[in-house]
């Protein structure tokens, strides 16, 4: 197996022949430990790209960490909404939006670092790391008490039509805390470019 050097398309194609032709030939063992590698140097080259510069200052991550919001925002406002109107469906795209676009940009801008496993993080991450599925954690149960706030509420205060995209929703945002949260207390890192 080789590692991989090279950035361009064919280099990395070249690797990735290299390593399925390895582990044709492999036991069950070497194949999972190829596969680990390969997996291990994935996580490296995604973890050691630069963060754009737009995502650098903590203000702009900030706002970013607000996408979190959306699928909860739009699972409560659309549980309330008649289930086949137009604006329920228009509602529920704009938090299926939000989560998409949550998974992908919060990620990039927190390099990953809260699904990374501990043992490939240095204790300044580890301790960031801690410190963000804390406050996510904290965040989530926040929801959670809504949730449950609405459900008591429910048919004495308020109708709601549908709960499906009310939990759907909750969901969306407990995927989507944890990146936030560690985006929220990322430090700025446009002063060390």
């Amino acid at each position: 197996m080789t590692s991989s050097t090279g950035s361009t398309p064919r280099s990395r194609m070249r690797h990735h022949l290299d390593n399925l032709a390895a582990a044709k030939d492999a036991t069950p063992q070497e194949r999972q430990e190829i596969l680990e590698s390969v997996r291990q140097e994935a996580r490296d080259r995604r973890r050691t790209r630069p963060v754009p510069r737009w995502l650098a200052s903590s203000t702009n991550r900030r706002a970013l960490a607000l996408l979190a919001a959306v699928p909860f925002t739009a699972g409560a406002v659309s549980a309330y909404l008649a289930p086949d109107s137009l604006a329920t469906a228009a509602v529920q795209a704009a938090g299926a939006a939000g989560l998409l676009t949550g998974i992908l940009v919060l990620r990039r801008a927190t390099r990953e670092l809260t699904e990374i496993p501990a043992a490939d993080l240095d204790e300044r991450e580890l301790q960031e790391r801690n410190q963000a599925l804390g406050a996510a954690y904290v965040t989530l149960l926040a929801c959670l008490l809504v949730v449950v706030l609405l459900a008591v509420a429910d048919g004495r205060l308020f109708d709601i039509a549908s709960w499906e995209p009310l939990l759907l929703g909750t969901l969306g945002t407990a995927v989507l805390l944890p990146s936030a949260a560690a985006a929220w207390k990322s430090r700025d890192l446009s002063e060390e470019a």
